[in-house]
């Protein structure tokens, strides 16, 4: 048996990229289309929380692998009573096409029509219509998407609501689903900064292998990293196999987030910020991201970023407290549960490593990293002993005193990935997320299309 270890399969057991690169063939699958142009979900209060076409992105260039595009309605409930694609594969959320009744109607469409997709006022995708089917109560599926204490007893501990984004976002779906296949036919061109972090699991794999990473960590964030989260990606890349893990892959979610949350470019440039500080050597840290509207599912969120990395080449994928998690909604080691022994109630009863159909990326579960006044070091909470001298690192007070304009001290956050942050807020007049954010940002997109002639 060997000791040392080797990239994981993709997730289904192939990688799934569908997009036409040739603008003749293009032209010929968008010829004679109905078009459909893609809107914004909005919430109640007509504020954006999620575009399709980042699932569209994320599902045609592989991120999503083995999904190819909106779920059938079998297969929304597969995955709703059993976290299973029709295929088997583990996957944990529907992931659909929706348009309002009048939309549809206007379409005419029904099982298979073609649709082409248009962003921006351009072509961008075609949709290949398999089934068209009705969501009966977005609130009910809201509910079964994340759970209840009732029939999730080992780690939902409240109900879920209107507080919740990922909630929302599934409450305020349209009623008619169309699904079928994507296949974007026209490639986005991606603005800057994103244009630098953009590395799809083709390309990440290909990167690993250039780079001589056989073991590859990753660090999911949705945060500009203090120095615990620095802490964090240095000790988990402890793991790997015979030696530590080569390489420590940064991967963004990129996508609508809460009021509150960085903006996606603070984040991207904030971790960008530790390896040009040679905080974490360029040759061992990589930032990327993937497109994709935060559901804030904790143990769920966490199985589709375990899908996300594997695809994209990762041997190990680091998991902390709270993962992904907003509120008090789940215990704050959901996550940590469903990779170490299962979550049962969500249909697995071992980890999601050793379930039939499951992950290969192994997890690395981490407690939390404080600063020790007695050690005078970050110290890794198992290892350190002086609790009641621990100084805990805080985003939400980080986050305070980057909003009252104080620079944090450099034991807990880095000048340089503070410059980032100035330099964003700067250029949006507020350091965090806030409505006018999302606003602007779900007019201009991460990406700019060419033209087309459809």
């Amino acid at each position: 048996m060997s000791l040392r270890m080797t990239t994981p399969p993709p997730h289904g057991g192939r990688l799934e990229e569908r997009v036409v690169r040739d603008p003749q063939l293009a032209k010929r699958l968008a010829k004679g289309c109905p078009v459909y142009d893609i809107k914004p979900t909005l919430s109640d209060k007509g504020v954006p929380v999620r575009n399709v076409y980042r699932e569209i992105m994320s599902t045609c260039y592989g991120f999503f692998s083995p999904v190819e595009g909106s779920m059938k309605e079998a297969e929304v409930e597969k995955v709703l009573n059993e976290r299973r694609l029709l295929n088997n594969w583990i996957f944990p959320y529907p992931l659909v096409f929706d348009i309002s009744e009048e939309d549809y109607k206007q379409l005419g469409v029904t099982a298979g029509d073609r649709v082409l997709l248009r962003l921006k006022g351009k072509p961008f995708a075609i949709l290949d219509v398999e089934e068209v089917w009705r969501i009966k109560d977005t609130t009910e599926l809201a509910n079964r998407v994340f759970g209840s204490p009732e029939k999730n007893p080992e780690v939902v501990q409240e109900a879920f609501n209107e507080k919740h984004p990922g909630w929302v976002i599934y409450k305020s779906l349209n009623p008619v689903v169309l699904a079928g296949k994507y296949t974007i036919i026209n490639e986005p061109k991606f603005r800057a900064p994103f244009d630098r972090f953009w590395c799809p699991p083709i390309k990440s794999r290909e990167e690993f292998q250039k780079r001589g990473w056989r073991t590859v960590i990753n660090h999911q964030t949705r945060n500009v990293p203090h120095v615990g989260h620095e802490h964090l990606m240095k000790n988990a890349a402890y793991t790997g196999d015979i030696e530590p893990c080569h390489g420590i892959l940064v991967n963004a979610i990129i996508g609508v987030k809460r009021k509150g949350d960085y903006p996606d470019e603070s984040i991207l440039e904030g971790h960008e910020a530790v390896n040009q500080g040679n905080y974490i050597k360029p040759e061992r840290h990589m930032v990327t991201y993937c497109l994709w509207d935060m559901r804030y599912g904790n143990p769920l969120e966490s199985m589709l970023h375990g899908i996300i990395r594997q695809n994209m080449g990762c041997t190990h994928h680091m998991f902390g407290r709270d993962h992904a998690a907003v509120g008090d909604y789940y215990d704050q080691f959901a996550t940590q549960t469903l990779w170490d022994k299962g979550i049962p109630s969500y249909g697995f009863d071992k980890s999601i490593c050793e379930v039939e159909y499951g992950l290969h990326i192994k997890p690395q579960n981490m407690r939390e990293f404080w600063y020790c006044p007695v050690c005078q070091e970050i110290a890794y909470s198992e290892s350190c002993g002086h609790t009641k001298q621990k100084e805990k690192f805080s985003g939400s007070f980080i986050r305070g005193m980057v909003g009252e304009g104080i620079f944090p001290p450099r034991v807990i956050f880095r000048p340089e990935v503070y410059k980032a942050v100035v330099k964003w807020w700067k250029e949006f007049n507020f350091p965090f997320c806030n409505q006018n954010y999302v606003v602007a940002q779900e007019q201009k997109l991460e990406v700019d299309l060419p033209d087309l002639d459809v």
